[in-house]
């Protein structure tokens, strides 16, 4: 069965950004600061974003009617970790995200993943 651009192109730019947030926050927190300032992706909004991404990817993959506990676990561990890079990386500028925008980013990449048949 092959995926249906509609879900590979949005799934596709979704991990280019994802990636570029983690290299940057991997760059940035590479510089000297303090622990408690630098990045770390299982860090105080982990819970919110890996629940987000654990409803978005159970949701897509349940529509699929595929939902196993193995693709699940890096289902959601990737768009979790992507999504507090890029809260981490925007905090950094004078206008940083909303709460929210973690959970969402993660919530869609999950589910993005979710209802590709990989």
């Amino acid at each position: 069965m092959s995926p249906s651009p509609l879900l590979v192109v949005p799934a596709a730019l979704w991990t280019v950004v994802a990636g570029a947030a983690v290299i940057a926050a991997i760059v940035l927190a590479g510089r000297r600061e303090p622990a408690s300032v630098g990045w770390n992706p299982f860090g105080r909004d982990f819970p919110v974003g890996a629940s987000a991404a654990i409803a978005g990817y159970a949701v897509a993959a349940a529509v699929r009617g595929q939902f196993s506990l193995r693709d699940a676990a890096l289902g959601f561990l990737w768009p979790a970790m992507a999504a507090s890079a890029l809260v981490y990386v925007a905090g950094r500028h004078d206008r940083p995200l909303p709460r929210w925008a973690g959970p969402v980013f993660a919530a869609a990449g999950a589910a993005l993943y979710g209802a590709l048949p990989l």
